[in-house]
């Protein structure tokens, strides 16, 4: 093994939530606290999946004791990785309990690669495809990803109807 296959300064310096985190401060910042970027730690499963029905379940209790056959490869490679799950979503001023989910990330132990599930409006301004998975290798790539996302022609419309909304909100109080 030759020593100068490998590079030991650090340029990935930063977690993707932290990246992500960083991002969606200028959310905040261009509405003048109106629309809040949030990024925060979701437990559910990131990707889309099949719930088993009831006699799938009673279906695997039936079939026991029969042979199972064991995939030994499932216990090689990385083991005792830990699940690193958000949710970004963006908040309102005025609206207590509206939430938009713009994207789920997930990564493991190792931070990059990094997989981002977006939703599929906000996939399509930023990719043109239908495709709603991407997985991002750096933290410069990352970075790019959430700067083209945010400033799409279409979350900047979402934005501006939110500031509306907010407005409304407070012309409410207001009048009151």
């Amino acid at each position: 093994m030759n020593k100068e296959k490998f590079v030991f300064e650090l340029l990935d310096k930063y977690t993707p939530d932290i990246v992500i985190k960083n991002s969606l401060e200028q959310i905040e910042k261009e509405t003048k606290g109106y629309v809040t970027g949030n990024i925060e730690r979701y437990d559910g499963p990131i990707y889309s999946y099949v719930k088993p029905g009831l006699a799938t379940v009673m279906g695997a209790l039936s079939t026991a004791s029969e042979n199972v056959t064991i995939d030994i490869q499932q216990d090689l490679g990385e083991q005792g990785a830990e699940q690193n799950n958000f949710e970004v979503f963006l908040t309102v001023k005025g609206l207590q309990y509206y939430k938009y989910r713009m994207m789920f990330v997930g990564y493991s132990t190792i931070s990059y690669p990094v997989t981002i599930v977006m939703n599929e409006e906000l996939a399509i301004a930023y990719s043109g495809k239908r495709n709603t998975v991407f997985t991002v290798s750096s933290m410069r790539k990352l970075e790019e990803l959430i700067d083209a996302a945010i400033n799409s022609d279409m979350m900047v419309s979402l934005i501006q109807s939110l500031i509306y909304e907010s407005l409304r909100q407070e012309s409410k109080i207001i009048l009151k």
